[in-house]
């Protein structure tokens, strides 16, 4: 079985993505190390609301998703 880390998860917008649909509504966002590709700590917004302001967006289109997955896939051993 093979296993991506938190670092790969956000290269793929999944992060991005699990935050703006899933966490966000709920006063809630993943954080990850990119020094380790761990995820430490689920944070907790002290207002209960989470804002991404005007910062681009990761969030793939499912071909770029699978074309980049395929690629990290591949590159694990």
């Amino acid at each position: 079985m093979k296993k991506i880390n938190w670092n790969q998860m956000s290269e793929l917008g999944l992060i991005e993505r699990i935050n703006r649909e899933i966490l966000h509504p709920l006063g809630l966002a993943v954080s990850r190390n990119p020094e380790n590709g761990c995820s430490e700590a689920i944070l907790v917004a002290d207002d209960g609301v989470w804002e991404y302001g005007n910062i681009p967006t990761t969030v793939l289109s499912d071909e770029e998703f699978k074309n980049k997955f395929i690629k990290i896939i591949s590159e694990i051993r």
